[in-house]
């Protein structure tokens, strides 16, 4: 029966120190204190093989097995080396690598946790910038979605402030002509076809030119501010004129809305049907609107001076022509007190209204 031994071994040649495994066996080498002597004790522990298997012997040369190696330090056999003498190892990292290691299955995980970890690197920042990305996106969609909202309130209620307001004063403020559209010195005139005007019922008179006298009157409508309004109103007078006072076309030769624009009536060339008896020595311009409480917008007043001075540079109208009310010729209230305060201020008005047969003038 075989039996486990530690044989211990002292060897004069050893000045080395040795901790690890080499093969099946363990060798730990301890150093006295003592500087004056060097005793060494050698323990070595098999597992499975007996001191003479090993080559244990108290000879200085290793046996194996049965093969006794003799005048050798250092001898290698199958996956064991035998050392004699000193020897050092060191571990170095960019040594060759030893055959024999063989790599256990813990250092394969910790190189795969090794391999692994610099790719998740990549993976986090990818979320990252998705993330941003669709963080960026659903703010500017708030913004747009925002400046729609905004963009329609606002429209929504400056249509809400057109409808409500009444007085002269708001109209003005609200509703003042963009420069850009109408600059001071321009006059504006939308065509019979801009206003869908319908076709005349039948053949209009031709007036004299140049013509003497210009006539200022009102609708007695709504007034209008914006160019759609106005549309709407003056084909509604037109319609108004020819289908229940069963005239040819709308009476008036031009039309002047809160908007500062001139609306085409029966124009220059044809007489009018407002002021009966006066009809044919004069050109009559309808401001749109009531005008018996609040006065008409400046760009409205601008438009009508602007049109009367068109017609004297045209020559269609005399240079020293007459301006009346129409008040002054029928027994009405147009064109409205407000508005009757205004025109008696400007030039040519007359205030003397005694004989107005002598104000005709000879050839009509």
């Amino acid at each position: 029966m075989a039996m486990k031994s530690e044989p211990i071994l002292s060897s004069s040649n050893s000045g080395i120190k040795v901790e690890g495994d080499i093969g099946d066996v363990q060798i730990i080498e301890e150093v006295s204190d003592d500087d004056s002597e060097y005793n060494k004790q050698t323990t070595l522990s098999t597992s499975n093989a007996s001191p003479n298997s090993l080559g244990l012997l108290p000879s200085t040369s290793p046996v194996i097995g049965t093969v006794s190696v003799s005048n050798s330090e250092n001898v290698h056999f199958g996956n064991n080396t035998f050392f004699n003498g000193p020897v050092t190892i060191i571990q170095s990292k960019n040594g060759v690598e030893n055959a024999s290691y063989t790599n256990t299955e813990d250092k394969n995980e910790d190189k795969d946790e090794c391999q692994n970890k610099p790719q998740s690197a990549p993976t986090i920042k990818k979320h990252d910038i998705l993330t941003r990305q669709k963080l960026i996106i659903f703010v500017i969609c708030i913004i747009v979605v925002g400046g729609i909202v905004t963009i329609v309130l606002i429209t929504m209620s400056k249509n809400d402030e057109q409808s409500r307001g009444t007085t002269s004063t708001y109209f003005n403020d609200a509703y003042s002509v963009d420069p850009l559209l109408i600059a001071p010195d321009h006059l504006r005139i939308v065509s019979r076809t801009d206003w869908l005007a319908q076709p005349v019922e039948g053949p209009l008179d031709k007036i004299v030119q140049p013509v003497p006298w210009v006539i200022i009157t009102h609708t007695a409508t709504e007034s209008c501010y914006i160019q759609s309004q106005c549309v709407l109103a003056v084909r509604l007078i037109q319609s108004f004129h020819i289908e229940s006072r069963k005239w040819f076309d709308i009476a008036y030769n031009f039309l002047v809305g809160g908007d500062g624009s001139v609306y085409f009536g029966r124009g220059w060339n044809y007489i009018g049907s407002h002021t009966k008896g006066y009809n044919k020595y004069s050109i009559a311009i309808a401001f749109i609107g009531t005008f018996n409480n609040d006065p008409p917008p400046k760009q409205q007043v601008d438009a009508c001076k602007k049109l009367i001075k068109h017609g004297v540079d045209l020559g269609v109208i005399t240079k020293d022509y007459k301006l009346f009310a129409h008040r002054q010729l029928m027994s009405t209230l147009s064109p409205g007190d407000k508005l009757f305060d205004i025109i008696k201020e400007w030039p040519h008005f007359v205030s003397n209204l005694t004989d107005v047969d002598n104000l005709i003038p000879k050839g009509y």
